[in-house]
């Protein structure tokens, strides 16, 4: 017999109990009497070394370089994967891939052994849950279906809306697509396309829908007195590269090639390793950009924290949750490998009269530790479960920023392939190891040393000499079963993934996910990752 559904709990007992418990106790430090607001920005399939502030030559991003210059840029911080499930999940919670266990969609396929949908190995506190319990209004805006609530998201949030929706994609919608199609009535969806082309495209631009509810939000908080948590997901950036005017001709003006940025990972796709040169320069520049288009969003949401006189008050932390591959190791788009194009993502924090401005943080950073530092700064206790750290100290100058194990995971599984291949990276300082494994296959490592190769350029050495690896992935794996255990389970079933969904990832690329032989049970994300016992 099919055992209940549990939907997401949106205030689990021990939240509840901790906000009850904790006084009102200002904010980053104990002075101010009102906590900051705060402003958390997900700027999808954003690579750091495109961004101006970066180093970037092209300046793609005028809005995020002012917000770096009024605030604190972490030098180098690592996505915990190179997609969006999982590292959003890790962004929110504070929690490394393993510990929070979702590491692939093919878990929301999996069925337990009386046939039902078997109960998700999800763990962890979302971030929007403690700041709730602690007095925040909170709302979430986002553009992408990884997103969702049955997904694990939302938990926490007064308001948490998909924004951008095609007709593909929304739930109401799509089922009266489906309806006529399968009726034969094509002459009603050709008029309904008439009527409403936008809902037709799914390559449009949507940060624009998504910061126009945000900002209506902001206008009509009810409880203005209250903090608010806003969390913004803006997902353009993404493939298909397709700015709008005039960010399509913005860097390179003069193309009449054959690129348009349409049919990234279609099986007739033009983006090909052996590409012209000319043609991929043009690939990047349409990424490039799509970074100036969703620069402008986001600086429409900073206006407006100036306009209602709240940006003073207001913590802004800008990240992103992966970056994107043009062939620098063989591979388009992401999802495939953990090298620095796909996992080095910016790092921007911004608080003014409270963070230093113009500051750089050196050493390495984690996305993990976004949660851990809002707390620090909001001046809310947090879950005592992190993979991530407090980086309040280190953004303040109050303390150097000492050197810390952050941990990468992924598994991919090749075409027709039942076992999926491994990857894992550990980085510890300016030292990155990377280790890949076939299946039946041993442990293939490779070692980059990023203070004199960030990019990550060649295939790297062997392991490095007097670099302790079993010692440090030995200490990672412990420290990834400690934080698992402690982490409360959400109590989530994986409803299966319905055909028109699985059509809508696939139209994204992610077209692997009905492929669900060979996910058993959480063992995948745990025992399952790469992390050498000896």
């Amino acid at each position: 017999m099919r055992r209940a559904h549990l939907e997401p709990r949106c205030r689990i007992p021990a939240i509840l109990a901790l906000g009850a418990a904790l006084t009102a106790c200002g904010g980053a430090d104990g002075g101010p009497d009102r906590r900051p607001n705060v402003l958390l920005i997900s700027l999808d399939t954003l690579r750091a070394d495109h961004l101006h502030a970066y180093g970037y030559e092209r300046e793609t991003s005028p809005r995020i370089d002012a917000l770096a210059a009024d605030g604190v840029l972490f030098e180098r911080t690592i996505a915990p994967t190179s997609w969006t499930l999982p590292s959003h999940l890790s962004m929110l919670t504070g929690l490394a891939i393993s510990a929070h266990g979702i590491c692939d969609d093919r878990l929301w396929q999996v069925t337990g052994a009386d046939g039902a949908p078997a109960e998700l190995p999800l763990r962890g506190t979302f971030l929007p849950e403690v700041l709730s319990a602690h007095g925040y209004a909170t709302a979430g805006f986002y553009t992408w279906k990884y997103l969702e609530p049955r997904f694990g998201f939302g938990p926490g949030f007064d308001v948490y809306e998909r924004v951008g929706h095609s007709v593909f994609s929304h739930p109401e919608w799509s089922k009266r697509f489906e309806a006529l199609r399968a009726a034969g009535k094509l002459d009603e969806i050709r008029a309904w396309r008439d009527e409403n082309p936008a809902l037709f495209d799914e390559e449009r631009p949507t940060a624009g829908e998504a910061v126009d509810r945000a900002l209506a939000w902001l206008d009509g908080r009810a409880d203005g007195d209250a903090p608010f948590f806003l969390f913004l997901h803006l997902f353009d950036i993404h493939d298909s590269y397709v700015p709008p005017p005039p960010f399509d001709t913005l860097f390179d003006p003069d193309y009449d090639g054959p690129i348009d940025g349409r049919r990234v990972t279609t099986p007739d796709s033009p983006v090909r390793a052996d590409m012209d040169q000319r043609d991929l320069e043009h690939l990047i520049a349409l990424y490039d950009g799509e970074i100036a288009w969703v620069d402008s969003q986001v600086g429409r949401v900073l206006d407006r924290l100036e306009e209602l006189g709240l940006r003073d008050d207001t913590l802004v932390v800008l990240t992103s949750d992966h970056g994107e591959e043009f062939f620098e190791h063989g591979g388009k788009q992401h999802r495939g490998q953990l090298f620095a194009e796909s996992v080095h993502v910016p790092l921007v924090l911004s608080w003014p009269g409270v963070l230093p401005e113009g500051r750089r943080v050196g050493g390495t950073t984690g996305l993990v530790d976004v949660a851990p530092t809002i707390y620090a700064l909001a001046g809310v206790a947090g879950p005592s479960c992190a993979s991530g750290r407090d980086l309040s100290a280190a953004a303040r100058r109050d303390a150097e920023l000492t050197p810390a194990d952050y941990t990468t995971q992924l598994v991919v599984f090749p075409p027709g392939g039942e076992a999926p291949h491994k990857h894992a990276g550990l980085y510890f300082d300016d030292t990155h190891v990377l280790a890949r494994q076939e299946p039946g296959g041993p442990l293939k490592f490779s070692t980059f040393d990023l203070a004199t190769n960030p990019a990550e350029r060649g295939p790297g050495s062997g392991l490095a000499v007097g670099f302790p690896v079993q010692e440090h992935f030995a200490r990672a794996r412990e420290k990834l079963r400690a934080d698992r255990a402690c982490s409360p389970p959400r109590g989530l079933d994986a409803q299966p993934l319905t055909e028109a969904e699985l059509r809508e990832l696939a139209a994204m690329g992610y077209s692997g996910s009905a492929d669900a032989q060979a996910v058993a049970s959480e063992r995948l994300c745990l025992d399952g990752c790469v992390w050498p016992d000896r």
